[in-house]
């Protein structure tokens, strides 16, 4: 008897009424996996890839999905799928990568280049934060890629989530009194705390609006083009994402930071360079991206492609 090409790797049960109940395939010679109804399984084409047992599970689903409830699905082995150990480093980089970016970000600095061909110093201003925010994407990437949009949605919110409670909690510190004889002894640094607080303030709200476009425009894109593709052009997937992401982010993180406190040209050349040097700095990372991304594939056997996912950010569902 022939190998089956695949196997049934998880049932997903419905959480509302009128939701449906899904199914995670996976290819044995390649290891991808996909979500699909057993009503679109139960065709010919379909049933001869799988092995009698999983046929007989295919029909024990498509009964209990068209009887009512007369065929409970308790009865049928379930499996949600886990959360990996390489998922919780990849989130945990993600989120601290996010984090140093926005205490970082309200901060100009100056990089002067001297060309040696033309005479004269060239100096280009840059957002302290943008030295290390472009990690942020890479991780999103291999997240996206490795384990689908709805991991990379959780993380995406977790992120915002903490990056929200460090705003807060700084605001709120900067409420509370200081000590006399603290600030007596650090006057420039009592002055400081609460001016840094306000600051921070106004970088998460010009972070988040662009953090929230552009990572999900990145990921959103990427899941998409994975299926379109049938997983095939990672390099190319990778680039044509996250470069209409960084435009995005770009235009408007610069844009609501520095809107009234720089010339309108300055912004606008600002712009310009952050997009240039953020896409060079992922063409630098796409060979590491590209390569964690295949070994995590083979390490936690997971190459999940977003079938009837919900890319709604707002959503949970699957």
């Amino acid at each position: 008897m022939e190998q089956p090409s695949h196997q049934i790797e998880a049932v997903f049960e419905p959480t509302a009424k009128d939701e449906k109940i899904f199914v995670l395939v996976r290819v044995r010679d390649s290891g991808a996996t996909f979500k699909v109804s057993p009503h679109d399984l139960n065709k010919k084409a379909w049933l001869e890839k799988f092995s009698m047992e999983d046929v007989a599970h295919i029909g024990f689903l498509n009964a209990a999905t068209y009887t009512d409830g007369l065929v409970p699905l308790k009865y049928f082995p379930t499996r949600k799928r886990q959360l990996t150990q390489a998922v919780l480093a990849l989130a945990l980089l993600f989120v601290g990568f996010l984090m140093l970016s926005n205490v970082t970000g309200g901060r100009l600095i100056a990089i002067n280049l001297a060309w040696h061909v033309l005479p004269g110093n060239f100096s280009v201003d840059l957002p302290a934060g943008l030295i290390v925010f472009p990690m942020t994407y890479a991780f999103s990437t291999m997240i996206t890629e490795v384990y689908g949009f709805r991991v990379s949605r959780i993380v995406i919110w977790g992120g915002l989530a903490v990056n929200f409670m460090l705003v807060i909690g700084m605001w709120l510190l900067s409420l509370l009194p200081s000590s006399p004889v603290w600030a007596a002894r650090n006057i420039a640094l009592a002055q400081a705390y609460a001016v840094l607080a306000g600051e921070f303030a106004r970088t998460f709200v010009a972070s988040t609006v662009a953090y929230f476009a552009g990572e999900f425009l990145n990921t959103i894109s990427l899941a998409k083009l994975k299926i379109a593709s049938a997983g095939r052009h990672l390099w190319a997937r990778v680039v044509f994402s996250t470069s209409i992401a960084i435009v995005i982010d770009s235009a408007l993180f610069c844009t609501i930071l520095f809107w009234g406190r720089l010339p309108g040209k300055v912004i606008f050349a600002i712009i310009g360079v952050q997009v240039m040097v953020k896409t060079l700095y992922e063409l630098v990372l796409l060979p590491l991206v590209t390569t964690v991304s295949r070994r995590l594939k083979k390490m936690d056997g997971v190459d999940y492609y977003d079938y009837h996912t919900n890319f709604n950010p707002f959503s949970f569902k699957d």
